[in-house]
């Protein structure tokens, strides 16, 4: 698709909503976190799953997810992430146990790591170098960034007003909205090669060592740091992401290849980015369960109130 088909922003549009949704729900869970808790009688230590599993599968994901849409067509990526996103969204919103809901949270993660780089890969084919593109990409990267505050408002407003099932039922029909209309405006592309190569070990490696990292640093605080269960969980860990570097030092395609950590700007943008991002999502983890379980917030007010709780604390 060229910059001159005349469909470009409409689909432009599609895209975006589709990214603007699963942007939305790194943050969402967080306000009705607690009500959810109560309502299906999880424990302390296992709410951090309801935000992970789905982090944890997303960006585990997210390399794989983009060099199959390269290499099989994005726009059928696109759909089936979407559909999957969708389906799970629905059975999250059903769910009515911990371990149905966490793993509904993780597919959504699946679906989300995608959906995001094929429609990212979509919106660089269909713009050509210029303006026009990078007034698409300045777009993209405004709603990325605005969603985390979206979510925490709108996850407040649904717990508070409707039920915290609806934090994922509101997903349902966006996406099957997009599901309609991005066949009709976005056409198919994908990258020309020879032979297909993947890294799936890659992919798991990384995805079920992070898993493991984040357990381990979960249950330590209940069992104890020096209990053989949490020595054998961290060192699992650490196996697998050593074995993922390893894995990645090898491959035939890379999904990360560490010669792009040669880059001086590249290294500090990401080493910035992941500081920047873990402060941040930690920070709202710990701020929602502050406010609603010590202060006595509702997770309404919490949600409009952490907005110039950030500004005041920062």
């Amino acid at each position: 698709m060229s910059s001159s088909h005349p469909n470009r922003w409409r689909a432009f549009a599609v895209l975006a909503v589709a990214f603007f949704m699963t942007t939305i729900d790194l943050t969402i869970v967080n306000t009705s976190r607690p009500t959810i808790g109560r309502s299906l009688h999880i424990a302390e230590t296992s709410l951090l799953w309801l935000v992970t599993a789905y982090g944890l599968a997303y960006g585990g994901f997210l390399l794989l997810g983009g060099r199959a849409a390269d290499l099989l067509g994005r726009r059928r990526i696109l759909l089936v992430g979407l559909g999957l996103f969708t389906a799970a969204s629905t059975g999250a919103g059903l769910a009515g146990s911990e371990a149905v809901l966490i793993a509904m949270r993780a597919l959504e993660g699946i679906g989300a790591a995608m959906l995001v780089p094929a429609a990212l890969s979509t919106v660089r084919n269909m713009f050509v170098e210029g303006a026009e593109r990078n007034k698409a990409l300045g777009i993209w990267g405004a709603l990325g960034a605005g969603g985390a505050s979206v979510g925490i408002i709108l996850g407040g407003l649904l717990t508070r007003y409707v039920s915290w099932r609806y934090v994922f039922f509101i997903n349902v029909p966006v996406g099957a909205t997009v599901l309609m209309l991005a066949p009709r405006l976005i056409v198919e592309s994908r990258l020309d090669a020879a032979r297909r190569r993947y890294d799936p070990l890659g992919a798991l490696s990384v995805t079920a060592g992070l898993g493991l990292l984040v357990y381990g640093i979960s249950q330590a605080p209940v069992v104890g740091w020096a209990a053989p269960r949490t020595i054998a969980v961290l060192a699992g860990a650490a196996t697998l992401l050593v074995a993922f570097l390893a894995i990645e030092r090898r491959a035939e395609a890379p999904l990360m290849p560490l010669a792009i950590f040669r880059l001086e700007t590249l290294t500090g943008a990401n080493a910035a980015g992941l500081l920047l991002g873990g402060s941040f999502y930690a920070f709202i983890f710990i701020c929602m369960l502050y406010m609603q379980q010590v202060l006595g917030y509702s997770p309404l007010k919490g949600g409009l109130t952490s907005p110039r709780r950030w500004r005041r604390w920062r």
